[in-house]
């Protein structure tokens, strides 16, 4: 087993399908990039020390020179929903208690860095921890004809996590780039790396994938 989760996952390819690839970023906003964002004090020790904004914003930048399309998937809550919803798991109840991604207010509104350009394209919000329950990341991805997807941002172990889940029983092939994600703490953030090794398509860094890019 120790073998297994040192490996890191499979490669699949040294070289990406540019015309079938896409990068996804979960949750670029600023709850939980920015300082002032209602869980920092969770995650942003990880936030800095991982440099998570600087290489979310050098993905992104790199997939634009290369052609390919950059999904954002959000997460927000209506005011009414705060008051309404009433099966809440603990996340669900950290959320709602700090009024976290509340729909309209700041924190919920993209990290200044990470704003949306024109090849962005921004999905509809999931509720849950995964957009392809709640979402419509699958249709918008297998309309694009993408296979390959390049995973990355908030939280490591949560949403992140629950994403590559559903994007691997969706048939995808899944690249994560571990330093372009954090999770609250490091205990929740290697338990997600150990995930990721066992799960992943593959498990890469930044400069892993801005290479590939280039090549």
């Amino acid at each position: 087993m120790e073998a297994i989760l040192n490996y890191g996952g499979l490669n699949i390819s040294d070289e990406i399908d540019l015309k079938k690839t896409a990068l996804i970023i979960v949750d670029p906003q600023n709850d939980f990039l920015s300082e002032e964002g209602v869980v920092w004090d969770l995650v942003g020790e990880g936030v800095k020390e991982t440099k998570v904004v600087e290489h979310l914003v050098e993905l992104k930048a790199a997939a634009k020179e290369a052609g390919i399309p950059v999904f954002y998937s959000p997460h927000y809550y209506s005011d009414e929903e705060f008051k309404s919803w009433s099966h809440l798991n603990p996340i669900d109840k950290l959320m709602f208690d700090r009024k976290m991604f509340r729909k309209g207010g700041w924190g919920a509104d993209f990290h200044p860095k990470l704003k949306p350009d024109d090849n962005t394209i921004v999905l509809s919000p999931h509720k849950a921890l995964s957009n392809f329950w709640t979402g419509d990341i699958g249709i918008q991805l297998r309309q694009r004809n993408v296979n390959t997807i390049i995973l990355a941002g908030m939280s490591a172990n949560l949403c992140v996590e629950s994403h590559l889940r559903d994007a691997i029983e969706s048939g995808f092939d899944v690249l994560v780039v571990k330093d372009a994600t954090t999770g609250p703490g490091p205990e929740a953030t290697q338990a997600a790396y150990t995930n990721y090794g066992l799960i992943a398509s593959e498990v890469v860094t930044t400069d892993d994938v801005v290479e590939r890019f280039k090549k």
